[in-house]
């Protein structure tokens, strides 16, 4: 059944098939879309700032506190 199956025959048949094509164009193209985007997310994380406008807001309801930053120190733990 398989009797002249070689190498060859695979790389020709791959090369003239567009259908294969097709399906590892796009599977390449979903991979570096996924690479890309990763990329970019990761980047801006790193590269973020907080507003200024976020910062003097800290800064003036912290100013005078005893700096516990949102700890409720009237709840009951059970």
């Amino acid at each position: 059944m398989f009797t002249d199956f070689n190498l060859e025959s695979m790389f020709r048949d791959f090369m003239s098939d567009p259908v294969l094509w097709m399906s590892f164009g796009i599977l390449a193209l979903t991979l570096g879309l996924m690479v890309f985007y990763t990329w970019y997310f990761i980047k801006n994380v790193i590269d973020a700032e907080i507003p200024i406008e976020e910062l003097q807001q800290e800064e003036t309801k912290n100013n005078g506190s005893d700096h516990t930053h949102g700890l409720n120190l009237n709840s009951h733990a059970h």
